[in-house]
């Protein structure tokens, strides 16, 4: 069967948004429950009850099906909102899916620009009431300021910031043609109009600061980036010219990022905010999923979810080439990604209501490195890091440091993967926990002393897509579909069981990670190394064993150097008083690049990024 092209893949769009939407047509609405607080004097948590309303609405309205009752539920909604405020402004709730009814008024309201009047005048002026008590209380014009913040000071965590900014912005563009709200003070005694000419100029420079420094925080998390995007495609849609190039060439930069990381679709590379039930699996039904069925056909058709609507419904769509990059696994074949990341500032408030325009927000700071997330990818397999100077925990933003992940992840049938990493004392998060070098397929990692909440150093292999480990000489060797791998723990023996770890959720839901063959150190700081290789390279397991075997390593006081099955030397200082080196060269958590690989390259602080595969090539000009 002939191979699609990228470009007819992507024109495919559409039809797999209407089988999507027609799938669930003529359904009732199915109410997800509200779920008690999250903790005391917060309203409760109906995140997902909000969803399965305008997941709903968005269904009916697509199909030009059951419109009253498409307007009785967004009603329902709005009104349970307006008779239970702590929840408006609560982070956990409303601004979640917020943007999805500002997108419907837009294609489907009195003024709308697919279906007007599906959306009924009362409805509208329903739904619009508990998002105005939302902007007024939470926008104010020093949150959207360019010239000292340069947009790095982040309210809440990265991804509740972009939800809350989106809200704002899309508000008061709305707001400002509309005679109930047009002259209303906010909090801050400003109106519609001021407010929605700052958050105009802020998304701008917010976009432009993405392309110079790194577009997340909140490292390559699958989850929390995919909830991030999802306010640009209003920004693409409604925004002024300027306004929707920026958000367009966000959106390419974003899928390029995660396309040359991913193997059909499973997310590889250092990552950060990955919770621990989190860190041995890929989730199918996680935020990027269902974007790379909807753009490139990855994967299973998902359910309509509210979370994912605007996609949908948006007229955005990736370029070819990133649709180039994120097909042809084989084609793109090995190479190595080096990306500046931001996580050094003062950390701010953690607030659980975004109403607080007196507490300090996170304060990144952009004037030097800290971390260089690096991934070595072959068609067999994606090994990477966040490599990161050893520091103390109070010099990050937590956003950066909590629950940060390395390891491998495998091509195959099986979500394959190894994952050397401080178990969190609660199973769910720790901070700060590990420090690391890697070149190639070769990593060496150790449990920082300046971590928060971290336990013993561990390291899980799933039980699916690997074979059984096996021990010989100190190291464990596993073999996957198309490469294989060794660990060594440096000093110090381990334990190698299976295990279950259980999770206990802010939601009081008990979830049990995936069951997956486990080292625990017995001293947990020893170093460890992870070597993977793929069998193209090697001629048989025996070989691979053999090759490993015989990489030589010393100790000498407190400095490990270790000669790798790649035949490259690494220096790591146990004591964390010296920078890593490879091949004799310090590793520069500072490059001039925020951006080098094959398809994806960006000088730091430029702002102009190059996209390119073959003979596709897209820049963007930020």
């Amino acid at each position: 069967m002939k191979r699609q092209t990228p470009e007819a893949i992507l024109a495919g769009f559409e039809k797999r948004v209407d089988a999507m939407f027609r799938a669930e047509a003529g359904k009732p609405l199915v109410r997800a429950k509200k779920r008690p607080p999250l903790a005391p004097e917060r309203g409760k948590f109906v995140r997902s009850y909000s969803y399965s309303i305008v997941a709903f609405a968005a269904r009916c309205l697509y199909l030009g099906e059951m419109l009253d009752e498409a307007n009785a539920a967004l009603i329902e909604n709005a009104q349970y909102y307006l008779d239970n405020p702590k929840s408006i402004s609560d982070r956990d709730s409303f601004h979640w899916h917020t943007e999805i009814v500002l997108r419907l008024i837009e294609m489907y309201g009195t003024c709308g620009s697919k279906q007007a009047g599906w959306i009924t005048k009362e409805t509208e002026d329903i739904v619009l009431k508990p998002i105005w008590l939302y902007a007024k209380s939470c926008s104010w014009l020093s949150k959207a300021e360019v010239r000292q913040s340069k947009t790095w000071h982040i309210y809440s965590s990265e991804n509740h910031h972009v939800m809350d900014f989106t809200i704002h912005w899309h508000f008061s563009k709305l707001a400002n043609d509309l005679p109930t709200y047009r002259n209303l003070m906010y909090d801050d005694g400003a109106i519609a109009e001021a407010h929605y000419q700052a958050w105009d100029e802020y998304f701008v420079a917010y976009c432009l600061e993405r392309a110079r420094k790194s577009p997340c925080v909140e490292m390559m998390n699958e989850g929390y980036n995919g909830t991030l995007i999802r306010g640009f495609y209003n920004f693409y849609d409604f925004g002024d010219p300027q306004v929707q190039k920026a958000s367009g060439q966000l959106l390419d930069l974003y899928f390029a990022y995660w396309a040359q990381e991913q193997i059909h679709g499973v997310q590889g590379g250092g990552r950060s905010r990955i919770y621990f039930d989190w860190a041995f699996r890929h989730k199918p039904e996680g935020a990027m999923a269902p974007l790379a069925w909807l753009y490139f056909g990855m994967g299973k058709q998902p359910e309509v979810r509210g979370h994912d609507v605007n996609a949908a419904l948006s007229n955005y769509r990736p370029p070819a080439v990133v649709a180039d990059i994120a097909l042809d696994v084989a084609g793109r074949g090995r190479y190595e990604v080096q990306q500046r990341s931001q996580g050094l500032g003062k950390q701010g408030h953690s607030f659980p209501n975004m109403a607080v325009p007196n507490k300090p927000p996170n304060k990144l700071r952009t004037d030097g490195g800290g971390i260089l997330r690096y991934s070595y990818c072959d068609p067999a397999f994606i090994i990477g890091t966040p490599m990161t100077e050893a520091r103390p925990s109070e010099d990050w933003v937590k956003i950066s440091t909590q629950n940060r992940w390395q390891g491998v992840i495998f091509a195959g049938k099986h979500d394959a993967r190894i994952v050397p990493i401080p178990r969190p004392e609660n199973h769910r998060v720790a901070s700060n926990q590990f420090w690391s070098v890697q070149c190639k397929g070769s990593l060496i990692t150790q449990k920082l002393k300046f971590h928060e909440s971290a336990a013993e150093m561990i390291v899980w292999m799933s039980n699916e897509g690997l074979s059984e480990p096996v021990e010989e000489n100190g190291i464990v060797f596993v073999e996957a579909e198309g490469a294989y791998a060794a660990v060594r723990v440096v000093r110090g023996g381990f334990e190698f069981k299976e295990e279950t770890f259980g999770v206990t959720q802010p939601t009081g839901d008990i979830v049990t990670a995936r069951v997956g063959r486990t080292l625990f150190l017995d001293n947990e700081y020893a170093p460890v190394i992870l070597e993977v290789m793929a069998k193209s390279d090697m001629n048989g397991f025996d070989t691979f064993k053999k090759k490993v075997k015989s990489c030589e390593f010393s100790m000498v006081e407190y400095v490990l150097k270790y000669r790798t099955v790649y035949e490259d030397e690494l220096t790591f200082d146990t004591s964390y008083n010296k920078t890593p080196t490879i091949n004799g060269t310090p590793v520069n958590y500072a490059p001039k690049k925020v951006f080098e690989s094959p398809f994806l390259n960006a000088d730091y602080n430029s702002g102009i990024v190059t996209i390119s595969k073959g003979k596709r090539k897209k820049v963007l000009e930020f």
